[in-house]
C-alpha cells in the first residue's frame, strides 16, 4: 500500500468516526422518563404542552394527555389542572419543552 492510500484510509476512518460520535451526541435526550402506566402502552411526547400523550390505538385513554400521573381527556381539563400549571410556570417545563443545542442543531454564530 502507498503512503497516500494509507493517509487517505487514515482520514477517511476518522471522518467515518467523528461523524458517528456526532450522531450519537443527538440522540441525546433530556425529556422526562416515559410513563408506565399500564393503561396505555405507547407514549409520544407533546413537545408544546410538555408532556405525553397516550398513543396506543387500543387504550381507552388514547390522546389523552398524560402528567403527574393522571390522564386527562383534553388540553384545557390539563390546563386548569393546579399542578400542571405550577410545571408550565417553571424551568423544568422550559428544559423541557426547547430545543437541544448539538451536532445538527445548526449555527448560533452572529456576529459582523
Amino acid at each position: 500500500m502507498t503512503k497516500t492510500k494509507k493517509v487517505l484510509t487514515s482520514v477517511s476512518a476518522t471522518i467515518f468516526a467523528l461523524g458517528m460520535t456526532g450522531c450519537g451526541a443527538e440522540e441525546e435526550s433530556t425529556l422526562p422518563p416515559e410513563p408506565t402506566d399500564d393503561r396505555c402502552n405507547e407514549y409520544e411526547w407533546n413537545n408544546e404542552e410538555g408532556v405525553y400523550q397516550c398513543d396506543d390505538d387500543s387504550s381507552s385513554y388514547h390522546g389523552n394527555y398524560f402528567y403527574g400521573g393522571f390522564f386527562f381527556a383534553s388540553l384545557s381539563s390539563l390546563k386548569k389542572d393546579k399542578s400542571y400549571k405550577n410545571y408550565r410556570n417553571s424551568p423544568t417545563f422550559e428544559a423541557n419543552t426547547k430545543p437541544s443545542k448539538g451536532f445538527g442543531s445548526g449555527s448560533s454564530y452572529t456576529g459582523g
